[in-house]
């Protein structure tokens, strides 16, 4: 609503100017009239002000136009007066304040972007009709400034035209003149994508160069139909945008350059204005509008970090003046990707629109599986100026700040890694600031944020804070170190009184079928075991995750309890990141792998102790001592090789956990954490054998060991015959002595021919269980053989050593020609020393030569 002292005073001085020859001095008189009034004096006095106000704004533009140019200030005149008598614009004073506050404003022209040549088509008026000063018109200024600061300058800052008869300021016919006018306003429309009708008739080299010219309208179309939402060109998202308000600002930049050059060829008297120096002033615009073509082609239907790629490789470009254009644009339209990347690594927050972010987060993902699942990059979104490993830092960065938030329940303050940051964000306001400045005042710490220096220190130190805050919260609060050992020591058996006093215990226990076990009891008999060893000096927390588990019998099989106990480390929390579902599975295969080796040695222990107790009774039974001693000598041999392939998994892995234990004591980024669980694990399944990689020997493995446990029950067998015969010949000695005690024959005929009955059918039990164990002992050397073959020849140099350790002394290797192989470990040494040593003498003879 217009204002009303404003409205009645210019109606009133409207009123005076119909009434009146004098309006200036009515308008005076009715205000003197008027003021009588109270409410209309104030609002007379009101638009009193307000024209009073315009009055002086008026004066002061006049006079400081006048100090520049008294035509200036004609026109300025010329132009109030228009804008008085006209009632479409009503705030008046509002105007003229505007323009005298920018008037007033200091210009820096370090900070303004002079994108494109100005055009200056006068030449000195001395020269115009005069054929002595054509090397004085050669000379004459086409533009003052390049269109890239990069560009080279001639003649300090003007640009040299070549001296040319045709170019001279010769006087010519009104009627050529006036051709030579229409050609140059034709080329200067047809600049703006403007096509004159008329060009047939003209000469062939005046249509050459209104060709080149004319070439800048076709170039300027391109550019406006790419930045045009309904030609479906125009690349979408905020980036997108970013790139198309960039060449917008080029394409203004470029009308007012024609504006100035449309003015200079209509305004003035056409002497220094003809085609070939419109032609030359073409070439910089051009050139520029050319690469902006270029770029806007293959911007077409990208966007986000792809798009930020495919402008990243002009600024690769040898011509400094592309790479400049291409550095500008790409700073403008990568300013939302750094909010993006902002907002996601103080917040952990993806504010992502049109899906131009590298990083994408996926709905309906558990907390447990958050770290793993939830966020990852999308390669092809990742621009080409970032390297993987800082995408891969950004990520977690961000995953880091989510993480604290959700699982943890600690919202992280945004001072804690912000500060890391700053270099980033004040790297791109210096950019932006310097974008229009020249090359020669250029500062050398304007950097854009996306360059690899300023992105590589802020990212990284962001991560860095970040990660230490992570796992000072999982360390301190979560007690993360605590648990990992946890893990080793109970579910990898490394703890191994507990373990041995746990199998003891539940030896009875476990031989039972597992239909008949139950839950409660076998974590009774663990609390007894945890009280009765070292591991009753573990944390509560540690002993509260510790568990019994039973496994189902899936392959439908009579299972007993020993195929299907199994420890259980119950992890939640924040925890439950760094030990997942599939991380407890391969815990849980590593400990069934474990706890049947370690399961085997102990009952072959226990068959060396039944051995040593029944051995002392022996005395008499001389005809089972040789039996006895190679049953010694296989089950010595078997613990032999159930203890080389438990500590080569122990050793094989023992640097891996070192790493990893040290790796979280220095709280190290957790990505690094998970790797090196994940390696240590590895490790563990290589030598446990149950890893991917060992499938083959896995079977192997497994039917040694089904052999060596055949040898405990032939033991148990062995032992049960002789103790029965042990047993009947006591109670027949002691027959023997009762009946001499009460004066009898010790022995009758009958008793003597079951003696013999009896005595002969023990030695077909003896013979029968020799036979038995030669055949054992056979088929058991024969898989340990194949066992250390497929050692030998696997590609895992640890393997190759184990292999090694289980044949030091060269025994399976007389007894099986297949270990004469030249693949074995021995001979791979062998040749790889000879091999070095055939180098060595190589080398040695050619540097003698």
């Amino acid at each position: 609503m217009d204002d009303p002292a404003s409205s009645v005073a210019s109606l009133l001085l409207k009123l005076c100017k119909g009434l009146s020859s004098n309006p200036d001095g009515a308008y005076e008189l009715a205000l003197s009239y008027l003021s009588e009034n109270e409410k209309v004096r104030s609002v007379i006095d009101e638009g009193r002000s307000v024209k009073v106000k315009e009055r002086q704004l008026c004066q002061k533009i006049h006079a400081r136009l006048s100090n520049v140019s008294a035509r200036d200030a004609d026109k300025f005149n010329e132009s109030y007066a228009k804008l008085k008598d006209s009632f479409v614009l009503k705030q008046r004073e509002a105007v003229l304040s505007l323009l005298l506050a920018l008037s007033e404003s200091p210009q820096n022209s370090e900070s303004t972007q002079q994108l494109f040549p100005m055009p200056d088509l006068a030449i000195p008026s001395a020269t115009v009709g005069l054929s002595t000063a054509a090397s004085s018109s050669s000379k004459s200024t086409i533009g003052s400034v390049s269109w890239n600061s990069h560009a080279p300058k001639q003649m300090g800052s003007n640009q040299s035209l070549p001296s040319t008869n045709s170019n001279m300021g010769i006087a010519l016919p009104s009627n050529d003149r006036s051709t030579d006018r229409s050609c140059v306003r034709a080329a200067v429309l047809a600049a703006t994508g403007v096509k004159s009708r008329c060009t047939n008739v003209w000469p062939r080299p005046v249509q050459m160069m209104y060709s080149r010219i004319a070439h800048l309208g076709f170039l300027h179309d391109r550019l406006k139909e790419f930045i045009d939402p309904s030609s479906g060109l125009m690349p979408q998202g905020l980036m997108g945008e970013g790139l198309v308000a960039s060449i917008r600002d080029e394409l203004t930049e470029y009308y007012r350059s024609i504006a100035i050059l449309q003015s200079q060829v209509y305004e003035g008297d056409g002497g220094g204005g003809t085609l070939r120096r419109v032609c030359v002033w073409a070439q910089e615009p051009l050139h520029r509008l050319t690469w902006l073509a270029n770029i806007a082609h293959t911007a077409h239907h990208k966007k986000g970090g792809e798009l930020a790629s495919c402008i990243h490789r002009f600024v690769r470009h040898g011509d400094e003046r592309v790479a400049m254009l291409a550095r500008r644009l790409l700073t403008a339209l990568t300013y939302p990707l750094l909010l993006m990347l902002t907002r996601w690594l103080l917040h952990g927050e993806i504010d992502d629109p049109f899906n131009e972010f590298f990083i994408e987060s996926r709905s309906g993902v558990p907390i447990d599986r958050m770290w793993h699942d939830k966020y990852r990059v999308r390669e092809w979104m990742v621009p080409s100026f970032m390297l993987r490993e800082q995408a891969a830092q950004i990520l977690a960065t961000g995953k880091s700040v989510v993480f604290m938030r959700e699982a943890c329940a600690d919202e992280p303050t945004p001072a804690d890694h912000h500060h890391h940051l700053h270099d980033l964000l004040q790297a791109h306001d210096a950019s932006v600031s310097s974008l229009g400045r020249p090359a020669d005042k250029l500062d050398s710490a304007a950097t854009a944020w996306w360059e690899a220096s300023g992105l590589r220190s802020g990212v990284g130190a962001a991560h860095a804070a970040a990660s230490a805050r992570l796992l000072a919260a999982l360390s301190t609060h979560h007690h993360l170190l605590d648990h990992l050992a946890a893990h080793r020591r109970y579910l990898l058996l490394a703890q191994g009184d507990f373990v041995h006093h746990l199998m003891t215990l539940l030896q009875e226990e476990l031989s039972k079928p597992a239909t008949s076990l139950y839950v409660h009891n076998l974590t009774c008999t663990l609390e007894t075991a945890v009280r009765a060893t070292n591991a009753q000096f573990e944390p509560p927390h540690v002993l509260a995750r510790l568990h019994v588990n039973l496994y189902p019998n899936c392959d439908g099989r009579e299972d007993s309890g020993w195929d299907v106990f199994a420890l259980q480390y119950r992890v939640d929390g924040p925890l439950g990141t760094l030990f997942p579902a599939t991380c407890a599975a391969r815990y849980r295969a590593l400990f069934t792998q474990l706890w049947r080796v370690k399961r085997i040695e102990h009952a072959l222990h226990h068959a060396w102790r039944d051995h040593t107790i029944l051995q002392k009774r022996l005395r008499t039974m001389p005809e089972v001592w040789g039996l006895m001693r190679r049953v010694s000598c296989l089950r010595a041999e078997a613990l032999r090789l159930c203890g080389a392939l438990q500590e080569a998994s122990f050793e094989g892995a023992e640097a891996a956990w070192a790493e990893l234990l040290a790796a979280a004591a220095s709280r190290q980024h957790l990505d690094r954490l998970l790797a090196l669980h994940h390696r240590a694990l590895d490790r563990h399944s290589i030598h446990a054998m149950i890893h991917h990689t060992t499938q083959e020997l896995q079977s192997y493995l497994g039917n040694v060991l089904n052999e060596t446990l055949a040898l405990r029950s032939f033991e148990t067998t062995l032992h049960a015959g002789i103790n029965r015969e042990l047993e009947r010949r006591d109670q027949l000695e002691q027959l023997k002595a009762e009946r001499v005690t009460r004066g009898e024959f010790p022995v009758g005929s009958a008793d003597e021919a079951r003696d013999k009955e009896k005595r002969k059918i023990f030695q077909q039990f003896l013979a029968n269980r020799k036979a038995d164990l030669n055949v054992w002992a056979r088929t058991y050397r024969g898989h340990v053989t194949t066992l250390i073959l497929k050692l030998a020849l696997h590609a895992e140099v640890s393997l190759q050593t184990l292999a090694f350790r289980l044949d030091y002394s060269d025994f399976y290797k007389r007894g099986d020609a297949k270990l004469h192989e030249p693949l074995t470990y021995q001979h791979k040494r062998l040749s790889e020393i000879g091999l070095h040593l055939a180098k060595s003498k190589l080398i040695d003879h050619s540097r003698k030569k």
